[in-house]
């Protein structure tokens, strides 16, 4: 197989994805880890993030991906408790959740808070290429406290950024040292700051051009300074994890 990369470390897209990846051949990529609109009438900038169609939109995009990876390959698929009952019939594969859990919860006038994001999760068929084993389970608790606004999770610019050590601990656990990883909804680029910090290539693909600005800003100073450019939690945030659950 060709390395379309060339042994570039990341490469970024601007553009539709499903159209991006029509250049890369099947099973090229380690993994697929994607924070895509979750069709709940969120108000991005240019995303019409309507309900209607959004199931056989979001699979046609996911499926496109999945294919795209190598066999035993992890997907990693964010979604919103709103929709966790469409789940099964979006995604037809034998998911589980992992549980992107927050240390932080916005208070909403509701009977029982929001306390995590539901990430679907599955194995292209094949044997799993990858795991750090300690602490591969299925939740992690990440940093939102609002302070970190200002520090380890400010993106200026962009409605919704992805904490960074949240991202760090999925590409840690589950992508194997000198992958690549495609992310077909990039966002503020989070995701490939996690992938340039832990030494894995990157595939990101952006249709909105504001956002894409921000995270192409983000990866390439991450790339160019991995341990550098933005400090990860101290270890005894495992400690804090821990006693929230």
């Amino acid at each position: 197989m060709d390395d379309i990369l060339n042994g570039e470390k990341y490469r970024l897209y601007q553009g539709d994805c499903l159209e991006v990846m029509k250049q890369f051949p099947d099973d090229y990529f380690d993994a697929c880890i994607t924070d895509p609109p979750y069709g709940i009438g969120f108000k991005y900038s240019r995303h019409d993030d309507t309900p209607e169609g959004y199931g056989k939109w979001i699979w046609n995009v996911i499926e496109t991906a999945e294919r795209k990876c190598k066999p035993g390959s992890p997907i990693f698929v964010f979604q919103s408790m709103l929709n966790v009952r469409m789940f099964s019939e979006w995604f037809p594969r034998d998911f589980r959740i992992f549980a992107a859990c927050k240390n932080f919860v916005q208070i909403r006038p509701s009977a029982m808070q929001y306390a995590f994001d539901p990430v679907l999760v599955w194995w292209k068929d094949g044997e799993k290429q990858y795991s750090a084993g300690t602490s591969s389970r299925d939740w992690y608790v990440a940093n939102t406290n609002p302070s970190s606004r200002f520090g380890l999770n400010s993106v200026d610019g962009h409605p919704c950024p992805r904490p960074l050590d949240q991202m760090y601990h999925i590409v840690n656990q589950w992508v194997k040292p000198e992958g690549i990883t495609l992310d077909c909804f990039l966002g503020s680029g989070t995701t490939g700051v996690a992938c340039a910090q832990l030494g894995r290539r990157f595939v990101g693909i952006e249709l909105d051009p504001d956002y894409f600005a921000i995270a192409k800003k983000r990866i390439e100073n991450a790339y160019a300074q991995p341990t550098l450019f933005e400090k990860l939690p101290p270890k005894e945030d495992t400690a804090v994890q821990s006693n929230l659950l």
